[in-house]
């Protein structure tokens, strides 16, 4: 059990993120109650601040909700556990390549998740949809083996494509009661925005002269 006189963290910073997270996830007090295996009772003072948590119940929590631990706890904003080593910018992340590319993902991911879960949750989809279309056109193309594929060719790109359109349409707002993640724009995300926005504006150029 934690000794809240000696320990950094509050009851209050667990409280409010298990409320945050249920809250995002759609879910009833009672429902989660139900899938942690506690009463709903002892799930309302966990989230009121009231009752002390033990470790069991950390881990169980931590789990459902797809986040971690130091996340639950506060000691980090990060819900997937990424440090400062990863998140910090660094000097190549000028370079418009595939780790830059790969970095901004990261970023990107990780601001969705500090605002929504279900934000988080639907850019790994497109990201995942985007990358499988690219390697089934390389399989098309000869640089992989069509063998890795086992959906039909006629309807990957199309059904890909309108699945993707609908994710980013249908993208889910910033729950209002998540925190903001803040801090400067990461030069990861910087070099992707100003490049892929300079190859829309050569494309948009060329159909204009077309």
């Amino acid at each position: 059990m934690y000794n809240l006189k000696t320990d950094v963290i509050t009851l209050a910073t667990f409280s409010e993120r298990i409320v945050e997270l249920r809250t995002e996830k759609g879910l009833s007090q009672k429902a989660a109650a139900v899938d942690l295996g506690v009463s709903q009772a002892l799930l309302s003072h966990y989230e009121k601040g009231i009752r002390e948590f033990n470790l069991d119940f950390l881990c169980r929590i931590a789990d459902y909700y797809g986040v971690t631990t130091d996340y639950i706890l506060g000691r980090t904003d990060s819900r997937t556990g990424l440090d400062s080593t990863v998140l910090d910018d660094r000097d190549e992340d000028a370079r418009f390549d595939t780790k830059t590319i790969y970095r901004a993902a990261i970023m990107t991911h990780e601001r969705m998740n500090a605002g929504s879960s279900q934000a988080g949750e639907a850019a790994d989809i497109i990201y995942a949809i985007t990358i499988y279309r690219t390697l089934f056109t390389a399989a098309q193309k000869g640089y992989i083996p069509k063998r890795w594929f086992s959906i039909p060719p006629k309807y990957v790109q199309a059904v890909a494509l309108a699945m993707k359109e609908a994710y980013l349409n249908d993208f889910p707002e910033k729950t209002v009661t998540a925190r903001r993640y803040g801090g400067p724009e990461p030069k990861s995300i910087e070099t992707v925005i100003k490049n892929v926005e300079n190859i829309i504006s050569k494309a948009a150029d060329k159909i204009k002269l077309d």
